[in-house]
């Protein structure tokens, strides 16, 4: 994405509405989509307008959240502090955040696949209109994926998950089971993976093989194993890991090794390093001692491309998170924001081959993502299925850092949130668990939201 692509069409008739209760409020100043796609070129600037929406919610909260950081004596402003203290609610920004960013990327896709068939084409644009097609319909599932992991009331198929939104107008909806939401998820990146050709490569757009990444990452939530090895092997046969040397490029966006796709992050666009340091080079959130002591600083390559000390030697250690700060000291903070790796498809495939008793397969995926991370790494065995997953989860706890996954995963297992004393020494009274049956385990459905809708149901958690 170009800083061409946030054009004045885009801003006039795609500006959304922050809650999904007012959707049905016809807005006076935008361009109808019926007149605002009369090419497919049109189209195109649309969709970049929709990658455009997309942001760094998912990563923050997780942040905030789980145990990967801890709170430094330097985050004297105050930002972040409720989340992290577990005492978030259904007006904290930081936690409500998603829902209005991810609707409105979905209310800007669906305006354009609701005319994008009545788009007029040549022969020669008609692969190019299927692709854009199949971009929209992948987007659309990401982000339902996305709400889903934020806002279901918990992730068994007949809870209540959040409003599927596949038109622009959608009334005052109420909230669809979590069953229904991932068969809409499953349908549309069926359908996406049909549209989009296997030469396409960009991967800062939605590729095939993203795709599949998709459907890997959907199938191990609904702890659907066969799928879930089936969608990961796509992946792995066509993207290789990174090896040791190409490691610590990624985080500078000096290489792609690794990447299946990106959010490509431009000098005008947020800095989404700041949130960990910003721009002054305070500390708002540091690596959790937790973290840190679960990588190896002498062998493991992870340690010093995701962290560093920036008082080496001192008596006392500041750490700071270093994977967004990027690689171009005039654009401190500036990096691409990477959605899905290579890497997590081994993790995905190890903890469902650990699920289906699959121990040597689940071994191997596991050993082989080590390997190239880990410098003399020895292969291990697991005795069974439960030493194979908990390593499984400690990995992903390692590997994908920082990238958005630790919350939900915790989540998805129904496992305490479990910090050490000395990542929450700054917050007095601060309890180092947090567990499924705390209000705060979940995210709340903002205010706004419930005030709006009539028909929307609050978190169990949160109703009283």
């Amino acid at each position: 994405m170009k800083n061409f692509i946030i054009l004045g069409l885009l801003s006039c008739w795609m500006a959304a509405t922050s809650c999904l209760g007012e959707l049905d409020i016809k807005p006076t100043d935008i361009k109808d989509q019926t007149v605002a796609f009369e090419t497919v070129s049109d189209v195109n600037t649309g969709v970049l307008g929709v990658y455009a929406g997309l942001g760094t919610s998912s990563i923050s909260i997780s942040s905030l959240l789980a145990d990967e950081n801890m709170l430094p004596v330097e985050n004297t402003g105050g930002r972040g502090i409720q989340a992290f203290s577990w005492k978030q609610d259904p007006v904290n920004p930081d936690v409500i955040v998603a829902w209005q960013s991810f609707y409105q990327v979905l209310d800007r896709a669906n305006r354009i696949l609701d005319v994008i068939d009545d788009v007029p084409y040549s022969p020669q644009e008609e692969t190019w209109l299927r692709q854009l097609k199949g971009e929209l319909l992948a987007l659309r599932a990401f982000c339902h994926f996305e709400l889903l992991r934020h806002y279901a009331v918990d992730y068994h198929p007949d809870s209540l998950g959040i409003p599927v939104m596949t038109t622009s107008y959608i009334g005052k909806p109420a909230r669809d089971k979590v069953r229904k939401v991932f068969e809409q998820i499953d349908e549309d990146l069926a359908l996406a993976k049909q549209h989009i050709p296997a030469s396409f490569n960009d991967l800062d757009r939605v590729t095939r093989i993203s795709i599949s990444a998709m459907q890997a990452r959907a199938a191990l939530y609904q702890q659907n194993w066969d799928a879930a090895i089936a969608a990961a092997t796509e992946v792995i046969t066509t993207v290789p890991l990174a090896t040791a040397a190409q490691f610590p490029d990624i985080w500078t966006d000096k290489s792609t090794a690794d990447v299946i796709w990106k959010l490509k992050r431009e000098p005008q666009d947020a800095k989404f390093g700041d949130f960990y340091r910003d721009g002054v080079g305070r500390v708002a959130f540091a690596p959790s001692f937790k973290l840190l002591a679960a990588m190896d600083a002498a062998s493991d390559v992870r340690f010093n491309a995701y962290v560093r000390d920036l008082s080496p030697g001192g008596a006392a250690r500041r750490w700071t998170v270093v994977k967004y700060a990027g690689g171009q000291p005039t654009l401190a903070n500036l990096a691409d924001i990477k959605l899905f790796r290579v890497s997590e498809m081994y993790l995905i495939r190890a903890e469902a081959c650990a699920e289906k008793g699959l121990l040597n397969r689940g071994a191997d995926d596991l050993n082989d993502l080590r390997a190239v991370r880990i410098g003399n790494y020895t292969v291990q065995t697991f005795a069974n299925a439960d030493v194979l997953n908990d390593a499984v989860q400690q990995e992903r706890f390692r590997e994908l850092a920082f990238e958005g996954h630790r919350y939900y995963d915790l989540r998805r297992r129904k496992q305490n949130i479990v910090r050490l004393p000395a990542d929450v020494i700054q917050v007095p009274g601060q309890p180092t668990t947090l567990t499924p049956n705390d209000k705060t385990y979940y995210l709340p459905i903002p205010l706004k939201e419930i005030q709006a809708n009539q028909n929307m149901t609050q978190h169990p958690k949160y109703a009283f």
